[in-house]
C-alpha cells in the first residue's frame, strides 16, 4: 500500500501488492512476471502541459489491470487530483527528490525514484518506468512482461504517430533516437538500483532531461544486468514539437556513457549518435521478439466517430488534392480532425505526421501545404481564433533561420523550398504571422496546379484573418499569375 501521504521525509516506498488472502503475490520464476496484475507502471504526469493526452494514457494503463502510479510534487499532485486522479494513483515527491534545484522544474530524479519502487525479493513483481505520453496499444500488460520471459530487463522504443486513434497494425514507425520505457524484473531492478548510485550523473538524472534514458539503457545492457533493447511496437507516442534539445546537458552523462557503453567521444552530439547506433543494433538483434509480441498483443485504441464538420474538412482537402486519399486514409484525417475539434486546437507537427507520408520529392511540397491548410481550416472553425499580423516581434530569429537554410541547401532549390514552407507554416499556424514575401516565394516555386490551388486556399485564410485585424492587406502574387 502507498505510505501515508503526510510523510515528507523522502519518496515513499511502495510495498508489493497483496493477494485477496492478504499475502504478497509471488512469482513462478525469478525475474519473470506470472500475472499482469503484478506489474507496476510508474510515470510522471505533467499537469501543466498536454495533460489531456497524458491522463488518457494513464487511464489506459490502469485499464490493463496493472498498478499505475504518477510521481509528482505535492503541488502537482493537488492539480492531478482535481483532474480526476485518485490519491492512490500518486507517488508524492519531496522537493529535494526532484530536479527543481538543478534544472528549474520539479521533474522526478531517477535514482531516488528507483529506490522507492517495489522490493526486490521473491514476493515482488516487475516494474515498468514509462514516459507519461505513451499509449499502451496492447491487449494486456503481457505486451511488456513478455520481454521478461527472455531477458531480465529491457528498454523499449516508442511508436511515433499522428494520433493513437488512427494508428494501425501496418503503421509501424519506431523512434530509435531514445528509449521511452524500461521494464525490469525484481533482480534486475536490484542491480540497477545498486549500479545507478555509482554513476557520476546520478545526482542530476531526471525524467525528461536529455541523456537519462541513454544511461538507463546502458545500465540495462551492462553485464551486471544482462538486459536488452527492443522496439515496443505498441507504445504509441503522439508526434509533437520537441520540448527539449539541450545537448550541453548531455555532456554531464558522457563519463557514465564511457564507463558503461564504451563511448569515448567527448562531443555530446557525436556521443549521442554513437549510442543511437547501439540502439539500432540491439533493436535489430531483438526484432524477432518485437514482431512476435506485437502480432500477439497489439490492439488499436478505440476510435471516436468523426463529427460532420470533421468529415466536411476531410472532403474539402480531398477535393483540393485528389491524390490525398491514395496516400492517407480519409477516415484517419476525419478522426484526427474530430479529436482536434474536441480539444479546441491543432498541432502542425501532428498534422505533418499524418499527411507527410509520401517520400516522393515531387509530392512532399504539396503534402506540407496540405498540413498547413488542415490547421488553418481547423482554426477557422474556432470562435476565438487569433487575428494575423505581418509584424515580427523584436529579437526574432526569422532572418537568421532563412539565411541558415540558404547556406544549407545552396544547390537544391526543391529542398530549400520545402524547409522554407515549414517556416512559413509554423509562423502562420503557431505564431499568427503571415509573411507575404515568403508566400510569393512559394508561389513562384510551384510546379503543379495542385500546389497552386493549396497556396490559393492558404491565402484566402490569411486575408480573412488580416481583415479582422485591420484594413491593411498584403501584396501577394496570385497563384494563377504564377502558373
Amino acid at each position: 500500500m502507498l505510505a501515508d501521504s503526510s510523510f515528507k521525509g523522502g519518496i515513499h516506498r511502495i510495498d508489493p501488492p497483496l493477494r485477496a488472502d492478504g499475502q504478497a503475490r509471488s512469482e513462478g520464476r525469478t525475474g519473470m512476471a506470472r500475472t499482469t496484475q503484478e506489474l507496476t507502471v510508474v510515470t510522471s504526469l505533467n499537469p501543466f502541459s498536454r495533460a489531456p493526452l497524458q491522463l488518457r494514457c494513464f487511464q489506459a494503463w490502469k485499464a490493463l489491470g496493472v498498478r499505475s502510479l504518477s510521481a509528482n510534487t505535492d503541488a502537482e499532485a493537488d492539480l492531478l487530483l482535481d483532474m480526476g486522479l485518485e490519491a492512490t494513483d500518486i507517488l508524492r515527491l519531496p522537493p529535494e527528490q526532484t530536479g527543481q534545484a538543478i534544472h528549474g522544474k520539479p521533474v522526478p530524479r531517477v535514482a531516488p525514484l528507483l529506490q522507492a519502487l517495489p522490493g526486490t525479493g521473491p514476493d515482488s513483481g516487475p516494474v515498468a518506468v514509462v514516459n507519461s505520453d505513451l499509449y499502451p496499444a496492447m491487449r494486456s500488460a503481457d505486451g511488456l512482461s513478455y520481454w521478461l520471459d527472455h531477458m531480465p530487463a529491457v528498454a523499449l522504443t516508442r511508436e511515433d504517430c499522428a494520433s493513437p486513434e488512427i494508428y494501425g497494425f501496418a503503421d509501424q514507425s519506431p523512434y530509435r533516437g531514445g528509449l521511452d520505457a524500461f521494464v525490469l524484473s525484481p533482480p534486475a531492478l536490484a542491480r540497477v538500483q545498486a549500479l545507478i548510485d555509482r554513476c557520476a550523473s546520478a545526482g542530476r538524472m531526471c525524467f525528461g532531461i536529455p541523456g537519462w534514458d541513454y544511461v538507463m539503457a546502458a545500465l540495462i545492457l551492462s553485464p551486471q544486468v544482462g538486459g536488452g533493447l527492443g522496439d515496443s511496437g505498441m507504445l504509441l507516442h503522439e508526434s509533437h514539437p520537441t520540448t527539449y534539445g539541450d545537448m550541453g546537458e548531455f555532456a554531464h552523462y558522457l563519463p557514465d556513457m564511457h564507463r558503461l557503453a564504451g563511448i569515448a567521444d567527448p562531443d555530446p552530439t557525436a556521443a549521442a549518435a554513437a549510442f543511437k547506433s547501439v540502439i539500432d543494433r540491439e533493436c535489430e538483434r531483438n526484432a524477432a521478439h518485437s514482431r512476435r509480441v506485437r502480432t500477439m498483443m497489439f490492439t488499436p485504441p478505440p476510435a471516436r466517430l468523426p463529427d460532420a464538420e470533421a468529415q466536411a474538412l476531410t472532403n474539402r482537402l480531398i477535393r483540393l488534392s485528389p491524390t490525398l486519399a491514395w496516400a492517407c486514409p480519409p477516415a484517419s484525417i476525419a478522426l484526427l480532425a474530430a479529436r482536434d475539434r474536441a480539444e479546441g486546437g491543432c498541432d502542425l507537427t501532428r498534422a505533418r505526421a499524418l499527411l507527410e507520408i509520401n517520400p516522393d520529392p515531387y509530392q512532399r511540397f504539396a503534402q506540407r501545404l496540405l498540413a498547413i491548410l488542415y490547421c488553418l481550416d481547423l482554426q477557422a472553425m474556432m470562435p476565438d481564433r487569433p487575428a494575423l499580423t505581418q509584424t515580427y516581434p523584436p529579437g526574432n530569429l526569422h532572418n537568421a533561420t532563412i539565411r541558415y537554410l540558404q547556406e544549407l541547401h545552396p544547390k537544391n532549390p526543391r529542398a530549400l523550398k520545402l524547409e522554407i514552407a515549414l517556416i512559413f507554416g509554423a509562423e502562420l499556424v503557431e505564431h499568427g504571422i503571415f509573411n507575404p514575401r515568403i508566400y510569393n516565394y512559394l508561389v513562384q516555386g510551384c510546379e503543379t496546379d495542385e500546389e497552386r490551388r493549396l497556396l490559393a486556399e492558404i491565402l484566402i485564410h490569411a486575408q480573412a484573418r488580416l481583415q479582422s485585424a485591420g484594413p491593411a492587406q498584403p501584396h501577394v502574387e496570385r497563384s494563377s499569375d504564377a502558373a
